[in-house]
Formats: C-alpha cells, sequence, structure tokens
C-alpha cells in the first residue's frame, strides 16, 4: 500500500522535476553586472539569505557571512518554520558543488539539487516568469559570492500537514520554466508587470487571493491574513492599486517613488517589517525600473480594501522608531 502511495506521489510531483545538464554559462562582463543588479537590488536575496545582527529579522544583514543562510521564517500562527539555505560557493554547505542547470532549476521552479519539491517562502511561483538571460545573470553573479561554511539544518523545519500536503502532491508548484524571454523595455506596463514578480512584490501584497467572486479581486490589495513572525509581530501588506480611499489613488508617481527610496510609507510612517528588511534593496533599484515599476501599479484596477494597522511587539515598534 504504501508502496502504491509513493509512486503515485512521484507521479505528481516529477512533471514538475525536469533532468538538469552539466552546461556551464558563458560569462560576461555584462552578464555579471546584470546579476549583481538583480540579486543585490531587484531580487532582495540577501533580505532572507544573509544572517543577520543578533539573529533577529529585526537586526541588520551581516557584512560578514552573505547569503551564508540560516534566518528563519517562524510564523506561529501557521505553525510554519523554516531556515534559510546557504547559497553560497561553499562545497558542502553551500551550492559550490550545484551545476549551473542546479541551481537555475532551484530558482526557477522550486526543485533542489536532490529532485526535492522547495518549500514557500522560495518565491519559485514569482520566479518561473523570470526570463532564461536573467536566470543566467544570476547564476553567473553566485559563482562569485565567496564561500562561508555555514551548515543550516533543517531538522528545525516545521511545515503545517496542508502546505505539507500540497508540495507533496505538487500544487504549489509548476511545469518548469523554459525558453522565458524579458518582456519588451519599452513596454513599461508590461516591464513593470515583470519587476513585480521579480521583485516578488506579489507575494505579499496579494495574500488571500480568494476575493469577493475572483482571484483578480484581490491581485495587489493587500493582505487579508496577517504576516506573522515571532520576531515583529502582525503585519498587514499594504493597498498597492490605485483605490482612493484605500490604496495608491490620491498619491503621485514621485510620491510612491520616494515613499520606496526612503522606507517611510505615504502618510509619514515609517515602514514596518518586513517591508522594512527589502527597503534596503529595492530602493536602490534605477530610475527607470523604479518608474516602471510604480507606473504599473497605478494602472492596475482599483480594489477598496482598507488594510488594518500593524500590530508590532515593543521591540520592532522601538527599531522603526514609533
Amino acid at each position: 500500500m504504501l508502496g502504491t502511495i509513493a509512486l503515485a506521489l512521484a507521479g505528481c510531483t516529477g512533471r514538475y522535476v525536469r533532468p538538469t545538464t552539466t552546461a556551464q554559462i558563458a560569462v560576461t562582463p555584462e552578464l555579471l553586472a546584470r546579476g549583481n543588479y538583480l540579486v543585490n537590488q531587484v531580487a532582495p536575496c540577501g533580505a532572507c539569505h544573509t544572517p543577520r545582527v543578533g539573529d533577529s529579522w529585526l537586526g541588520g544583514e551581516r557584512t560578514d557571512a552573505f547569503l551564508a543562510g540560516g534566518p528563519q521564517f517562524d510564523d506561529p500562527d501557521m505553525g510554519f518554520r523554516v531556515a534559510t539555505p546557504n547559497i553560497t560557493q561553499d562545497r558542502e554547505t553551500g551550492i559550490g558543488a550545484w551545476t549551473d542547470d542546479e541551481i537555475m532549476r532551484a530558482v526557477r521552479d522550486g526543485v533542489s539539487r536532490d529532485g526535492r519539491l522547495l518549500l514557500p517562502p522560495m518565491p519559485f511561483t514569482s520566479w518561473q516568469a523570470m526570463s532564461d538571460e536573467d536566470a543566467r545573470a544570476i547564476v553567473a553573479y553566485l559563482r562569485t559570492v565567496p564561500p562561508v561554511r555555514n551548515p543550516v539544518s533543517r531538522e528545525t523545519n516545521r511545515t503545517p500537514f496542508l502546505i505539507k500536503a500540497a508540495t507533496k502532491l505538487g500544487a504549489i508548484h509548476h511545469r518548469p520554466a523554459r525558453n522565458v524571454g524579458e518582456p519588451p523595455r519599452h513596454d513599461p506596463r508590461a516591464f513593470g508587470a515583470y519587476l513585480n514578480k521579480l521583485g516578488i512584490c506579489w507575494e505579499c501584497h496579494s495574500l488571500g487571493k480568494t476575493g469577493p467572486s475572483d482571484g483578480d479581486d484581490t491581485f495587489m490589495s493587500g493582505s487579508r491574513l496577517a504576516l506573522s513572525e515571532r520576531a515583529y509581530g502582525k503585519v498587514y501588506a499594504r493597498n498597492l492599486t490605485p483605490d482612493r480611499d484605500t490604496g495608491l489613488g490620491k498619491y503621485g508617481a514621485e510620491q510612491i517613488k520616494q515613499a520606496l527610496k526612503t522606507g517611510r510609507r505615504l502618510d509619514g510612517k515609517p515602514m514596518a517589517p518586513p517591508m522594512s528588511l527589502v527597503i534596503p534593496h529595492l530602493s536602490t533599484w534605477n530610475e527607470e525600473d523604479l518608474d516602471a515599476l510604480v507606473g504599473y501599479l497605478l494602472s492596475l484596477k482599483p480594489i477598496k480594501h482598507q488594510v488594518p494597522e500593524p500590530e508590532l511587539n515593543p521591540t520592532a515598534k522601538k527599531v522603526v522608531g514609533e
């Protein structure tokens, strides 16, 4: 009986796991520069994969252990805990022994070197839209990251039954990303939508995707469920649609850009974590990309959804200056 179940699960998940090659990416200065920009600014890898001062999400990223893994996502309400892995070039505790294609598969498909399906919060759902060239650029840059020996155990990870079952059945994953092109940059809305996926904006700002009539009713309208973390409390991602009462509708593009650059909300209040964790990355996007992202947000369907204020714990309030 157990063997039959195992075969059934393998059949469900096998279509999401493509074979990899040993081919090496041809590296150019331009590809490395693009990879640097993507890893450190657009797709804020360090926000999750770099250990933090004091082992707390409220601490800054440690400069001595870039991308060495270890920070834990710990949601006490869901019973979810997962530690981020080491993605430096250390061969034993990082990804130094992985092939280029194995890394690309992990980034875009959420599949580990051994064929295991990875868990959220790894944003493979968003990064399946990443172009082949951008995926190659990320891998090329990661190859330049100095190795840091930092074994990260999965033994303390805890996954709710429904998420674990959905992962094993392949319900969270997608068919392998292949032959993905980049949207034309001369189409700001299309390119802004692309950046929204690469920057994983919608991962938080569209939580609770079951709207009043269909999934589109909640797209970028803020979370209906709290983002809960022991380190800082409960936070609801803001409504980023152009609704005038509950979203961005009464603000201009330059005001929104300044909020992203300064880490202060449009009402002047400091942004709470986890947004404050990605601001050091997001604030350094180039002007063209910021313009495209903000223009895209302002082009969305306005959705009236008032998001509750954060319920920060005392430590988090002190850190953000409240």
